[in-house]
C-alpha cells in the first residue's frame, strides 16, 4: 500500500510539472501523501485478551510506529474552506507477547475512510496554513496470539471517531502544490483486542487541482 501511494505521488508531480502557471484553479483537487504514523497495539489490552483466551500469563511489548499515507479528494467551498474525503492508511505494527507458552508475535494493521472540513488561510499567493476537523470510519486487522495453536488468530475490528490536524501548503502554480500535515486520530481499534489508542500521523504529499 505504501509503495503504491509513493508511486502515485511521484506520478502526480511529474504529470503536472509542465502545466502553465497562468491556468485557473478549479474547485476539485486530489491529494496523494506518504508519511509516518505513531501507532501501536496497547500492551495492557493484548495481555487482557491473552489471559481471557487460554494463557495464564502475558507480558506484551509493542512497536510504536509504522509507514502510512493517504489518498484524498477535495472540493473547495470557497477561498477559505473545503471538504476532503478519502482513504488513510495508518500502517501495520507488530507486538510480541511473552506468555506461559513462550514468545508469540502478533500484529495490527489499520486504515480508515474520512470526511473533513479543511480551513485554508493564505499567508501570500503561494503559502497557506491548513486546519482540519473531521470524522472517520476505521477498520483494523489484527493477528492475535492463539493458545491452542501457539500461532495467531485473525480478528477484525471497526468503528467511528473524530480527528483534527493542521499543516502548510505551497502552491507551485494554480494547478499543483505540495503540503505537509500533522493529524491526530482520537481512537483506532477495540479495547478488547489491541486497544483503542490515539494515533498521530505526519505526511508529505502532492496536490493536483483539476
Amino acid at each position: 500500500m505504501l509503495k503504491k501511494l509513493l508511486l502515485s505521488a511521484v506520478a502526480l508531480t511529474a504529470a503536472c510539472s509542465t502545466l502553465p502557471a497562468f491556468a485557473a484553479a478549479a474547485d476539485f483537487y486530489g491529494v496523494v501523501s506518504v508519511g509516518r504514523s505513531q501507532f501501536n497495539a496497547n500492551a495492557g489490552s493484548v495481555d487482557t485478551y491473552n489471559l481471557n483466551n487460554g494463557f495464564t500469563s502475558s507480558t506484551t511489548s509493542p512497536s510504536t510506529s509504522a509507514n502510512g499515507g493517504k489518498l484524498q479528494l477535495g472540493y473547495n467551498l470557497g477561498k477559505t474552506f473545503a471538504l476532503e474525503g478519502g482513504y488513510t492508511y495508518l500502517g501495520k505494527v507488530s507486538f510480541v507477547s511473552n506468555t506461559n507458552a513462550g514468545l508469540i508475535g502478533g500484529s495490527t494493521e489499520a486504515g480508515l475512510l474520512n470526511l473533513d472540513l479543511v480551513g485554508k488561510f493564505p499567508l501570500n499567493e503561494q503559502f497557506s496554513i491548513l486546519g482540519r476537523l473531521g470524522v472517520y470510519y476505521w477498520k483494523t486487522k489484527n493477528d492475535m496470539p492463539n493458545s491452542t495453536t501457539l500461532g495467531t488468530t485473525g480478528v477484525n475490528d471497526n468503528g467511528t471517531d473524530f480527528k483534527f490536524g493542521g499543516g502548510v501548503q505551497y502552491d507551485f502554480n494554480p494547478k499543483i502544490g505540495m503540503r505537509g500535515e500533522f493529524e491526530r486520530f482520537n481512537g483506532i481499534g477495540n479495547s478488547a483486542t489491541t486497544g483503542n489508542p490515539k494515533v498521530n500521523q505526519l505526511t508529505v504529499g502532492a496536490v493536483l487541482k483539476f
